[in-house]
């Protein structure tokens, strides 16, 4: 004799079904807005990426081969080092690390695996009753070139086209984490046009403006386009040279010295610079840096000027 169904089951039965029907629906109509957003949209559940949108995907490029591995870890390679945006300390952390440093938005840097760059805005909130986080990222690259640009004209010095001294110590940071997290030589050059003084009172201010133009265009024409030349202040400038140690330096900075002492500047018989080198080591701070590299200035000073002296 077979078993009737107990009417309460059966309505327990149905109850079910219906909430599973309305998750369902709730499911897809979450996803259908989403995918109707621009910007890259993704949920993070410890410590792994378990939803994202079609932006998302346009952008990073997801692909199955990508969802078989951490998604969260498969971004970590977009970061670009740049000293106006968040870069992590640990990559394989970077999500907690934004979570540390306590604000709900940072702007990243970001590239992709098709070397697409972006620059976005990510604003993340944590999901009640959960330990999931909702994040956005708003694409602001229009925004940021606009920045750049008025940036750009603000930090360069209009005399030389050097960097000015504003955006040194940003870009010094920069440089010196990137040395000590690739295990990279990093020197800093120091030069001082010798006895500037007595040009800008013998000749007058516009010759020694020329004589800063000038000298400017030959260390720019000398040196690499990886290499970053600074007007440090008044007849003073920095050169720093990624992947270069103090030998290297050296021989670039006698080879400047040598084409400014030999270069006929106009109405002036002659132009001599002097030159100090440092070089980084891990654990320096950039103040150390510096120091060193000014008192190797001061020791070819002493020893006549127009010359060049390798701190040790």
């Amino acid at each position: 004799m077979a078993a009737n169904n107990h009417p309460y089951l059966t309505y327990q039965y149905k109850d079910v079904k219906q909430h599973e029907k309305e998750i369902s629906k709730q499911k897809k109509l979450t996803r259908a807005l989403m995918n109707f957003q621009n910007h890259l949209i993704f949920v993070i559940d410890n410590e792994e990426i378990i939803e994202f949108n079609q932006a998302f995907i346009n952008f990073t490029r997801i692909s199955k081969a990508q969802t078989q591995q951490s998604i969260l870890k498969y971004l970590s390679s977009f970061f670009v080092d740049d000293a106006n945006y968040f870069y992590p300390i640990d990559k394989s952390r970077w999500f907690e690390e934004i979570i540390e440093t306590g604000k709900n938005s940072v702007n990243m840097h970001w590239i992709n695996s098709s070397r697409e760059e972006s620059y976005f805005n990510l604003q993340y909130e944590s999901i009640p009753g959960s330990n999931q986080y909702l994040c956005v990222c708003m694409d602001i690259t229009h925004l940021d070139n606009e920045k750049s640009g008025n940036r750009q004209l603000f930090l360069m010095d209009s005399l030389t086209y050097s960097i000015n001294q504003l955006e040194m110590n940003a870009i010094l940071e920069v440089e010196m984490r990137r040395a000590e997290r690739l295990n990279q030589a990093l020197s800093m050059i120091i030069m001082d046009i010798d006895f500037f003084k007595q040009v800008n009172e013998q000749f007058g201010y516009d010759a020694g403006d020329k004589v800063l133009s000038t000298i400017s265009i030959i260390v720019q024409q000398r040196i690499r386009e990886s290499d970053i030349f600074v007007r440090w202040g008044g007849e003073e400038f920095i050169l720093l040279t990624p992947g270069t140690d103090g030998n290297g330096a050296q021989e670039l900075a006698e080879s400047i010295r040598s084409i400014i002492e030999e270069f006929h500047f106009e109405n002036i018989d002659q132009i001599t610079c002097s030159f100090g080198i440092s070089v980084f080591s891990k654990g320096k701070a950039k103040e150390e840096l510096i120091l060193e590299a000014n008192h190797a200035l001061s020791i070819s000073k002493d020893r006549g000027r127009n010359g060049v002296t390798l701190y040790n």
